[in-house]
Parts: C-alpha cells; sequence; structure tokens
C-alpha cells in the first residue's frame, strides 16, 4: 500500500430533542454523527514509539459514527431515575489481523478494515433520605466488529465490547461537613487481543478469550469546609478492599503491588 494523498471533510450535525409530558418526567432524543481522521493501533499490550499512528489515507479511510439514543428521565423527590437505550454504527474500523508479525513498514499486509455497531440499555438511579444517599447504575451493551478479510467468523466482539457495568455508592452524611461512603463496582471481562506471550491470537482464537470478571469495594471518607469563598477538602480511604481488579488497574494505579491489591489513598486541596 502506498502513502496516497486523500482530502477529506465531513459535517458532524448534533440534535437533542426533549419534551417535558409531565412536571416530574422528561423525554429526549439525541442523534449524532461523528468522524475521526486518524488510526491508531497498539502493536502489543503496552504503548510503543512503534505503534501503528496514521492519519486517513487513501486504503483507510477516517472513521466515522452516528450515535442515536432515546431515554426517560423521572424526578424523585431528593433524587432521579433514568432510563436509556442507545444504537451506534461504525464505519471504517481498523484492527491487526490474527498471526501478525509486524516486521516492515508494509501496513496493509497487517491491517486490516471494517464496520461495527454497538447497542445497549442503560439505568441510573439517584436517591437521597435524610443523612443518606444512595447511587445505583447499570449498563448492559454490545460492540461487535466484522470485516471482510474474516467473512467466516461473522460479527465479533470488539476490544471495547463490556456487556455488564454495575456500580453502587451508599454514603451517610455524618455532619455538615463530612460523611462516609461505601462504594463498589462489577463489570465483564475486556476481550483479549494479546495472548500470555504477548502475541496476536490466531485466527480460530481472535477475540474469543475475555478476562476474568473484574469488582472492587472501596470506602472513603471525605469533609469539606467553606471559608468565606476558599475551600478546603479532605479525602481519604480503601481502594479495593474486596475484589479484583484489573491487570490495567493495577499497572496504571499502583506503584507497590500489596497483597490483594488494596490501596489507601489521600488528598488535601484548597481552593481560593
Amino acid at each position: 500500500m502506498g502513502f496516497l494523498r486523500g482530502d477529506y471533510y465531513s459535517i458532524q450535525p448534533r440534535l437533542s430533542v426533549k419534551y417535558f409530558p409531565a412536571d416530574n418526567d422528561l423525554l429526549y432524543l439525541h442523534f449524532s454523527k461523528m468522524e475521526q481522521f486518524y488510526h491508531c493501533l497498539r502493536l502489543y499490550s503496552w504503548d510503543l514509539p512503534t505503534d501503528f499512528r496514521m492519519p486517513s489515507i487513501d486504503g483507510y479511510k477516517p472513521r466515522s459514527s452516528e450515535h442515536y439514543e432515546v431515554g426517560w428521565k423521572h424526578f424523585l423527590a431528593g433524587g432521579l431515575f433514568e432510563l436509556s437505550a442507545f444504537y451506534k454504527t461504525r464505519h471504517h474500523v481498523v484492527a491487526l489481523r490474527p498471526d501478525a508479525f509486524v516486521e516492515d513498514d508494509g501496513w496493509g499486509q497487517y491491517v486490516m478494515a471494517g464496520n461495527g455497531d454497538s447497542y445497549g440499555v442503560r439505568l441510573y438511579l439517584n436517591k437521597s433520605w435524610k443523612r443518606w444517599m444512595l447511587q445505583f447504575s447499570y449498563a448492559f451493551s454490545r460492540s461487535r466488529e466484522w470485516f471482510d478479510d474474516m467473512p467466516s467468523r461473522g460479527r465479533m466482539p470488539s476490544l471495547f465490547d463490556v456487556p455488564h457495568q454495575l456500580g453502587t455508592a451508599l454514603s451517610f452524611k455524618l455532619n455538615a461537613h463530612s460523611l462516609v461512603s461505601v462504594g463498589g463496582m462489577m463489570r465483564s471481562g475486556k476481550v483479549m487481543e494479546f495472548g500470555e506471550d504477548l502475541d496476536l491470537a490466531p485466527e480460530e482464537q481472535f477475540r474469543t478469550d475475555r478476562e476474568p470478571l473484574v469488582y472492587r469495594v472501596d470506602v472513603g471518607y471525605s469533609f469539606e469546609k467553606a471559608f468565606g469563598r476558599r475551600l478546603l477538602a479532605l479525602r481519604c480511604g480503601l481502594y479495593n478492599v474486596i475484589g479484583r481488579p484489573s491487570d490495567e488497574d493495577v499497572l496504571s494505579f499502583y506503584s507497590a503491588v500489596w497483597h490483594g491489591n488494596c490501596l489507601p489513598y489521600a488528598s488535601v486541596s484548597f481552593k481560593f
């Protein structure tokens, strides 16, 4: 594949329509079209300068998508309930071919292009009662891709396919300035692109394996007090008291590995 010149332009509209059928209810419809004129593919499990980074050229057209979403919000006394559903199309997505071994700049041998889509349902609840506050969210979604170079595999999970995501937090207000919280999250494991040997999987195993289920429970304490226009904020807690964080989280957040990956944290901020 040669580096041929190509001029691309696009119109990327956004549309949002909202309607109040009652004082406490809101219906909405969102539409957006997006386009990205840049491609990036990691060749290994971590970022390297040799990764595939290229602006859109002839042969690798800009990635584009159309996002459609409908939803309903119900305003509660001291809270909010929201339910929404979405569908998203994706065009000109790129991926490394199975069994690819990159050894020169002939990207046409290693990179394949295709299309994809995503769909899902999301639920969110926020409710306060006296000194208590509850937050809960759940999402079921699927993200799929298909490539002309692999017609026998049909629609496969994309690297962003996480079918189930759940998060919740319960807080208790101790006084006007401080509160304690217990929170947790759980999500399906992401699709594995590389094996334990850091090589791409063969075609028959391409995007068939996932990371294990990820979950954790955190506890925290926060204190805030205003001094006129100034604000003092203190926060501390334990991250991952119980759970199994992803390898990505461990690499990103930990400078030292503790037993069970439990990690204390603390912060102090002063706004003036």
